[in-house]
């Protein structure tokens, strides 16, 4: 194999036309040269200069090379500024999976500030639900994923951000709203829409009324936060969400109300990959977040 230093060489000895002059400014003595292009001759099958006791000369095969090797390094180089630019994070691209109802509210704010600090990092994102963003770290499709806590999960390095506490949404004159106190018992009288099946949100609401004895009767079920709130609002239903979405909610014209032994909180923070070191840019990302490590 052609090593680059040998390509230096043979284009400082093409421009110089001399041994004696090429091996100065290449700080190498004229025999380690002479053996370098030599070798290198070998390597490709071929004389690449012609040589005289006066002067050295480019063969035809050495003039076509020429061109290539002047490419290679050029590329080399490019390629070297191209790395270092990443270390000093010049350049990058940040790849983030996250569920949507954190994607909405939290991440543009922290993309925001990271942003305005960086501002030559490119930034990817995957709303996905919970359950493909895990994957998407697993897979090393993303290197940082926005999740709730997951359960079982040895690959994963988990990094607490704040606690979430589930909430009821209804439409603004559902007649619970007249209710001061509302308790599980009283919401499972209602139609309830739902995260469909298979889903962790889901699984935790199910969970929690198995517990209490309780059963709800689902109208309808979805797979987006943002598409429960728009059935909710056309009194489809009632709901219980994450208080992350509470705010995207009210913005469809949902109410929400705490529900008194609901009493799901589960923590939502940050996921990566375990025993696999971050880039520059997803490492800068992650220093300028307050969080703990679980």
């Amino acid at each position: 194999m052609v090593s680059i230093k040998n390509i230096q060489a043979f284009v400082v000895l093409a421009k110089c036309q001399s041994f004696a002059e090429a091996s100065h400014k290449l700080h190498v003595s004229q025999p380690a040269l002479s053996s370098a292009i030599k070798k290198m001759e070998e390597q490709l099958g071929g004389a690449l200069f012609s040589r005289s006791t006066r002067s050295v000369k480019l063969t035809p095969e050495g003039t076509s090379f020429l061109l290539v090797a002047r490419r290679l390094l050029a590329d080399w180089e490019n390629a070297l500024d191209d790395v270092k630019q990443l270390f000093m994070l010049e350049k990058g691209l940040l790849t983030i999976a996250s569920m949507p109802s954190f994607a909405e509210g939290k991440l543009p704010y922290l993309l925001a500030s990271f942003g305005y600090a960086q501002p030559n990092i490119g930034v990817r994102i995957y709303d996905v639900i919970m359950e493909v963003a895990i994957e998407s770290v697993l897979s090393e499709r993303a290197e940082i994923g926005f999740v709730f806590e997951p359960e079982e999960n040895d690959l994963l390095n988990f990094h607490s951000m704040f606690e979430d506490e589930f909430v009821l949404i209804m439409p603004p004159d559902h007649e619970l709203n007249l209710v001061k106190e509302i308790t599980l018992n009283r919401i499972t009288e209602y139609p309830f829409v739902s995260m469909n099946r298979g889903s962790s949100t889901r699984k935790w609401v199910d969970e929690k009324l198995a517990l209490s004895g309780n059963k709800i009767s689902i109208a309808v079920e979805a797979s987006q936060f943002s598409t429960i709130g728009n059935l909710v609002h056309s009194k489809m239903g009632i709901a219980i969400v994450p208080s992350m979405v509470q705010k995207q909610m009210e913005a469809k014209g949902c109410v929400s109300r705490k529900v008194v032994d609901l009493d799901i909180i589960r923590r939502v923070g940050l996921i990566t990959l375990k025993n696999m070191a971050l880039s520059s840019a997803a490492q800068a990302f992650v220093d300028g977040l307050n969080i703990s490590n679980r």
